[in-house]
């Protein structure tokens, strides 16, 4: 679908967080009125229509990936298919349903339950302000295995977070990120993989009081991952009383009350 110089400066215009569906919508409306080219009256148009619809077309939830699960170079984690059982999950819980009955206004976007998945800690998807951020995960570990010393793997980091001397060489926890760039860099494997997964941060949010959110303790490996989004999306619908979002939520209950619930000590080690 083609798209006139300045419907795509508008496009470019909205939120990130929406553009990618008002694109969509834009183009589905263009091609019921039969147009090969879209404009900004077609955006305009496009726009009301949804205004007076948004309650009805909603899902209630929103799972939203970066380009690594398109083969992003960045990467960390070799299956990508961990957004397709997560959006299977918030279906089966019927978030929408769940959501009209607690709001006493019709459903609009930022009401929705939000969960962003980034593949490497570039996080291009924002995984910080959303209900549920996912960020890619590899742990490296120091191997018995001979460094040469070549300082390949000090080159990679970016976090100046590995020290290397002549009979050692350490890696600094508090520093790392876990973007597995030095484990791709070293020739001897001397730093391999111990576990690979992804961080997991809650209660993200903007609006009118926006907040990043808080990580839990460790790296889970994907179907831990998955374990978790299910006892915090459960945890939400149990406490959530007028469509607040989780972020809003904990900032009530506090973040201790969610760890408790989800029983941490046994996962995430690293």
């Amino acid at each position: 679908m083609k798209w006139s110089k300045e419907a795509e400066k508008t496009i470019q215009r909205v939120p990130f967080f929406i553009r990618k569906m008002v694109k969509k919508r834009v183009e589905a409306y263009a091609q019921e009125q039969g147009v090969s080219a879209i404009t900004n009256e077609h955006i305009d148009a496009c726009r009301q229509r949804f205004m007076k619809s948004m309650d009805r077309e909603l899902k209630g939830y929103a799972v939203e990936t970066c380009l690594g699960a398109q083969g992003c170079t960045n990467r960390t984690l070799s299956d990508t298919s961990i957004a397709d059982e997560i959006d299977s999950f918030l279906q089966a819980q019927r978030m929408k349903e769940f959501l009209q009955e607690r709001l006493c206004h019709p459903l609009k976007v930022h009401n929705e339950f939000r969960v962003s998945i980034s593949f490497c800690p570039n996080s291009c998807s924002r995984p910080q302000i959303v209900d549920i951020g996912l960020i890619g995960a590899v742990c490296p570990v120091i191997a018995d295995k001979k460094c040469t010393g070549c300082t390949l793997c000090q080159k990679a980091c970016q976090e100046e977070a590995i020290e290397l001397g002549e009979d050692f060489i350490t890696i600094d926890k508090n520093k790392c990120l876990y973007c597995g760039h030095c484990i791709k860099d070293c020739p001897t494997g001397t730093i391999t993989m111990k576990k690979e997964g992804f961080r997991v941060l809650v209660g993200g949010k903007l609006g009118r009081h926006p907040q990043l959110g808080f990580e839990l303790p460790g790296v889970f490996a994907p179907q831990e991952a998955l374990e978790l989004i299910r006892k915090i999306t459960l945890f939400y619908k149990a406490n959530c009383k007028n469509g607040e979002r989780l972020g809003a939520l904990l900032a009530k209950t506090g973040l201790g009350v969610l760890k408790k619930e989800l029983n941490l000590s046994s996962q995430g080690k690293i």
